[in-house]
């Protein structure tokens, strides 16, 4: 199952919530979700069925990729 994050753009600009980033995950078809917290750690390592969710310092949704 790859990660589509074109459906998921809808959320940007929306509040980080748990409901909006299981829907975003939804929308990508994506397997896994992360959601990211201004200047928390995350890996690089690549997964093409992972959403990453980026949030900025008001919770809202920033920016929505896959990987």
């Amino acid at each position: 199952m790859a990660c589509d994050a074109g459906p998921a753009q809808r959320f940007v600009g929306q509040s980080a919530s748990a409901t909006n980033v299981e829907a975003a995950r939804r929308a990508a078809g994506a397997r896994t979700v992360r959601s990211l917290m201004p200047g928390q750690p995350m890996t690089m390592d690549y997964r093409g069925d992972r959403l990453n969710v980026l949030q900025d310092a008001a919770g809202r949704i920033a920016q929505i990729t896959c990987g």
